[in-house]
């Protein structure tokens, strides 16, 4: 086969076979990778093009048999712990080879109008797993079954709204279908399979015969990208052969499907570097390592090897979605979330669809299996007979026939992924009729579409995995719907957005970074007395706060006395506050509230209900691990003010540092306790500004005074901005891996808007239709949903701890507004006479000075041996993954531990794995702690010199909002200054 086509077996071998995770779609993923295991063993099995059997051998009344009375036969009044419904169901055998005694088993459900609507076929792939086992109960069919493995509830967004749906176990091996000839078994393959599939079709009409004029769909996933394109192009054969329509095929769709090898393949490693599941440089590896060009067996199977660890504890299928954890059965059904698939549902489907009772119901399992059912069968794929390299000519075969063709990918799975599906329709060397857009579901954004000339449609599905409609029903409903009718249809990030385009005035974005000279400070005219002033900032109790151990207080600090400028903080001590560090936390914008990002939707001890009345305790708060400090900076900004109304036309990056160090220090003055305690500054998003020219200029004060006025031990900061031209570049190269803007719109940008071929004309087209994918979506959080109604509830709603409300900020902007509240929080003493707000916009207006690098700053801190962190979750595209790896790259530090998994989650509930970790915290405290290790909370890499960067899966830009147990596991190892756990 060549070294090109070693590599590409040697490496979906390697990894794949490694998987041990037992999840959603692990089963159907892991027998196409095992299948590629296969594939490479018989290079006469490797076949360039699909050769279907010929269609005139077939004698259509040998194979299309008697099928009187059989429909009834096969109606099913009602599956085991079924709900009622209104719409038909049946199930049974047909034969496809009476001698060989092969029949394949089908479920079938009829829509309530059934007789408006067409008929749709679904196929799973595999190759050998069965489409009632997914496609039917997890995905598309009218049931899921409950955790009890013996009940079944609804599922909103069945297919069965939009067609009459017919599931196919195929080929003879699969599910409940079967053959008497055991050696049928040894020799399937493609076109065995897409030749019973017809007759199939052609028998089951005979016995619907209601069906046989109507419109007629083909869909499918995964290696069903093979089995879909096959059974049209025999279809179309047939009905040319016989010069009539036996068949009223009008379209197909294939999901994350396999169609390309070559391209499947290299899209798949793309994926996985653009979405920093590796490294760069292990995709260059096996870019420059495993291709003929500079084919090297040795560099390439270390690539592999390095890839391979990296995907452990990963549902490799959706790279975003838990593992399942605990997948026996319960006695009780748990409450089904309609939105969202249990990651254990497989283990519930074994559980019903082995029971006795069930299978009679469906009218399966007539062989009486002497083993258990089971989703796939590996047998069958071992002794696969062909599978062509690529199916590309079918599809362009189906377009010449003026047959319908989707593709669509959802844009979270890793195993076929979307950049695989864009590299495999670039191959097909079609042009572009409607360029680049996103469609909309339920007021957002629910993928992106693209259509070709000649009929091609390819959509992709925000947000999910391999299976699409297991983890975005709703959006999987819209997509069939417009498939069949042949049509498709202020944040803290926002102020960012604000601020890189006030930065076009070259004069307001500078290269490096100028402080106030800290020699024109006189600490004795800055620190003012403070005495006394602790006690009356001690908070007793916030309004509707449930108890703690814990002391909170709250209040102001002045920084400029002849302005009358005051900071407001907000401080809350951990239970053991005297052994743990001060840690402060900024928020970016610039001028957006550290209380209403930090404190109350992110890093703080409470969160706020939707009531807007009363709080819930927030399980993965930092004062766990550290005394939290958190500061309304600069002046202007919510609770904090100014009585010199022209300070806020003149602030910016070096008064807000100069204002936040005279804050620490008075501070300090206020709680003597911590002049000494190890001190961290923390932050995120223009953060990333602040939080280094804060340590800047404490550095820079220490060694003026020749003392240690504040202990600065490390920073650490995230999805921050850092360096300009990195972080745009690699904001718009993050819009095109992720599927949200085109390759055409990426390249263009690239093209236009730098200056080497800067087009001010092209550039702003790009960006015009840049923007108008991405309206309608979270850009800080690609995958979250939007606040559909961020009305207050008289009663609470239940809190989940690990999900974050996208309502949040309603919640909070009522919370903070009331009087009682802000009394609490000794705040708002100037009785300010508008509405407290979370970001203030006049700021950023008139921002007078923003370097546009940080570069310097993080450099002398890691000089002045200042651990340095930087993290980023990696789906915010505010300031993404990307542009932090290339603003990594712009200092040109050395890796010293190379990019790996981390494997650290903090959850309550059922414990898989555990680790005790000794963390010394100073000279005479340690901090024991227990954690899980169980799947991947992100990506690690260190450099010589002292800098860290992570990132943390499934994150959007405020992290700890989205991913709060793997936030506080990162700042604990930061504080401790220990290497996060991982695939060492």
């Amino acid at each position: 086969m060549g070294k090109k086509y070693s590599f590409f077996f040697l490496l979906f071998t390697l990894f794949l076979s490694n998987f041990v995770a037992s999840t959603l779609g692990k089963k159907q993923g892991d027998v196409l990778g095992k299948f590629y295991k296969a594939k490479q063993k018989n290079s006469a099995f490797y076949k360039s093009y699909y050769k279907a059997a010929g269609v005139e051998n077939v004698e259509l009344d040998k194979v299309i048999l008697p099928q009187e009375g059989l429909k009834a036969k096969d109606w099913i009044n009602k599956l085991p712990g079924q709900p009622p419904v209104k719409f038909q169901q049946y199930g049974g055998y047909v034969t496809v080879n009476q001698s060989a005694g092969r029949a394949l088993y089908y479920y079938f459900t009829e829509a309530e109008n059934s007789e408006s609507l067409p008929l749709l076929l679904w196929l799973n792939g595999g190759p050998g797993c069965s489409s009632i086992a997914y496609g039917a109960m997890e995905e598309l069919g009218p049931f899921r079954v409950n955790s009890d493995g013996k009940t079944l509830h609804r599922n909103r967004y069945a297919w069965n709204h939009a067609a009459n749906v017919l599931f196919l176990e195929s080929p003879a091996g699969v599910g409940f279908s079967y053959t008497n000839t055991s050696s049928d078994l040894n020799t399937t393959g493609d076109s065995r399979t897409a030749n019973d599939n017809v007759v199939f079709l052609l028998n089951w009409l005979e016995r619907f015969p209601e069906y046989k004029n109507r419109d007629f769909y083909i869909s499918g996933e995964s290696y069903a990208g093979h089995y879909v394109p096959q059974l049209a192009h025999a279809i179309l054969q047939l009905n040319k052969f016989e010069k009539k329509t036996l068949i009223n095929l009008k379209g197909i769709i294939i999901g994350n499907a396999v169609i390309n090898d070559d391209t499947d393949t290299i899209g798949m490693y793309e994926y996985f570097a653009s979405h920093a599941l590796i490294s760069d440089e292990t995709y260059h590896d096996i870019l420059n390592s495993c291709y003929d060009d500079n084919y090297n067996q040795s560099k390439c199977d270390e690539a592999a090897e390095i890839t391979n660890k990296n995907l452990n504890n990963l549902d490799i299928y959706n790279i975003y979605y838990p593992l399942c954890k605990d997948g026996n059965l319960t006695k009780y059904p748990k409450t089904p979330t309609p939105l969202q698939i249990d990651p254990c549902s497989d283990k519930y489907i074994y559980a019903y669809m082995n029971r006795r009772d069930v299978q009679d119901a469906l009218h399966a399992n007539v062989t009486n299996l002497k083993y258990d059912w089971t989703s796939c069968s590996d047998s069958l794929f071992y002794d696969w007979k062909d599978s062509p390299a690529t199916i590309i000519p079918l599809l362009k075969e189906s377009l010449a026939n003026g047959v319908r063709v989707w593709i669509f990918s959802g844009d979270t799975d890793g195993r076929v992924p979307v950049t695989s599906s864009k590299r495999s329709i670039q191959a097909m060397n079609l042009t572009v009729d409607q360029p680049w857009r996103s469609w909309l579901n339920g007021g957002e954004v629910g993928g992106y579409v693209e259509t070709y000339k000649g009929g091609l449609t390819f959509a992709t599905v925000r947000g999910a995995g391999h299976e699409v409609p297991s983890y975005e029903p709703a959006r999987a409903l819209s997509l069939i719907s417009h498939f069949l009718s042949g049509t498709l249809g202020k944040k803290q990030s926002e102020v960012l957005g604000k601020i890189y385009n006030a930065k076009q005035d070259s004069a307001f974005g500078k290269n490096y970074y100028k402080a106030a000279a800290v020699e024109n400070v006189e600490l004795d005219k800055v620190i003012h007395p403070q005495e006394g002033l602790k006690e009356k900032d001690w908070i007793k109790k916030l309004p509707g706060q449930p108890p703690v151990k814990f002391q909170q207080y709250g209040g102001y600090v002045t920084v400029d006395e002849s302005a009358g400028r005051a900071l407001y903080y907000y401080f809350t001590e951990a239970e053991n506050s005297k052994s743990l560090p001060l840690l402060l936390w900024l928020n970016g914008g610039p001028g957006c509230s550290s209380i209403a990002y930090g404190a109350m939707e992110e890093v703080g001890p409470f969160r706020a209900n939707s009531d807007g009345k009363t709080l819930h305790r927030n399980h993965y708060a930092w004062n766990l691990v550290a005394n939290v400090l958190f500061l309304e900076c600069p002046t202007g900004v919510a609770f904090s003010y100014t009585n010199t109304s022209s300070d806020l036309n003149t602030t910016g990056d070096s008064r807000t540092v100069n204002d936040n160090v005279v804050f620490l220090l008075n501070w300090l003055e206020r709680f003597p306790e911590y002049k000494n305690r190890d001190f961290y500054i923390s932050g995120e998003s223009y953060a990333g500004h602040y939080v280094p020219q804060l340590a800047h200029a404490i550095l820079q004060h220490n060694k003026l005074e020749k003392k240690t006025l504040v202990n600065l031990k490390g920073i650490i900061i995230g999805n921050a901005v850092i360096n300009d031209d990195t972080d745009i570049i690699g904001a718009y190269e993050y819009y095109a891996s992720h599927a949200l803007i085109s390759d055409e719109t990426f390249l263009d940008i690239k093209k236009y808007c730098f200056d080497k071929h800067y087009n001010k004309s092209n550039c702003n087209e790009a960006v015009a239709v840049l923007n108008n994918n991405l309206n309608h979506i979270n850009i800080y959080n690609i995958y979250s949903p939007l606040c559909k109604d961020g009305n207050l509830t008289k009663y609470p709603k239940v809190p989940s701890p690990l999900v974050f409300e996208p309502c949040s900020d309603h919640y909070v902007h009522a919370y903070l507004n009331r009087r009682d509240v802000q009394d609490a929080l000794h705040a708002n003493v100037t009785n300010i006479k508008y509405d407290w707000e979370s970001c203030s916009d006049p700021l950023f207006y008139n921002w007078k000075d923003s370097p546009a690098t940080i570069i310097p700053l993080l450099t002398e801190s890691l000089e002045n041996g200042v651990r340095v962190w930087i993290f980023s979750g990696d789906i915010d595209g505010a300031v993404p993954v990307t542009s932090t790896k290339k603003s990594i790259k712009a200092m040109n530090l050395i890796v010293d531990q190379p990019y790996m998994a981390l494997l650290v989650i903090w959850r309550r509930g059922k414990i898989v794995k555990i680790q005790t970790l000794i963390i010394k915290l100073n000279n005479y405290c340690f901090l024991v702690l227990t954690i899980k290790l169980d799947s991947i909370g992100g990506y690690v890499e260190t450099y010589k010199g002292g800098l860290t960067f992570a990132t943390v899966r499934g994150a959007g830009h405020e992290v700890p909002s989205y991913q709060p147990a793997r936030a506080l596991s990162l700042i604990t190892h930061f504080l401790s200054g220990t290497l996060l756990p991982g695939n060492h």
